[in-house]
């Protein structure tokens, strides 16, 4: 019979500990509650910096200039990491038609400047059409030399 005694309070304390236990877990998820609802505030104001910023990018593709729109790019870019919404496959599709906008810009620039006849601009404005063409894998070396050939005979006719 005191064997028995002594196991009961064994059982006893087991019981009381694994009560114990119980109580505190039960005590715990408050503070946990609390971390969520400052975790789900803090993700709503990501996905909304990310929104934004791919609002803003957007406008910049449309309106803006290369690198206005290169920095929006990596903002948003930035913004949708943070908040976990990031597509890489959107990143370069939207990368692309701003290089493309740019390259497109570029050659309109190297027209207008050979029209006027202004041979330092023209060739900045041909280094850029290389330089993002290259970028987006758009770049033709025989586009390329003949607009050198065009460059070169401005060049010679204005030693003339």
């Amino acid at each position: 019979m005191h064997l028995l005694g002594r196991h009961k309070k064994i059982w006893i304390a087991a019981l009381c500990v694994l009560m114990g236990l119980t109580l505190a877990q039960s005590a715990a998820p408050p503070v946990f509650a609390e971390e969520t609802k400052a975790e789900k505030a803090r993700q709503r104001m990501l996905n909304r910096e990310a929104v934004n910023a791919l609002w803003r990018l957007k406008k910049a593709l449309k309106e803006d200039g290369f690198y206005s729109g290169r920095v929006r790019l990596n903002v948003w870019r930035v913004a949708a990491i943070e908040a976990g919404k990031f597509d890489p496959q959107q990143y370069e599709e939207f990368k692309k038609q701003l290089y493309e906008k740019s390259v497109n810009a570029s050659l309109k620039c190297f027209e207008y400047f050979i029209e006027q006849n202004n041979y330092h601009d023209a060739n900045m404005c041909l280094q850029t059409w290389k330089m993002h063409a290259k970028e987006i894998d758009m770049f033709d070396e025989s586009t390329y030399q003949e607009l050198v050939k065009r460059l070169n005979s401005l060049k010679q006719k204005q030693a003339e």
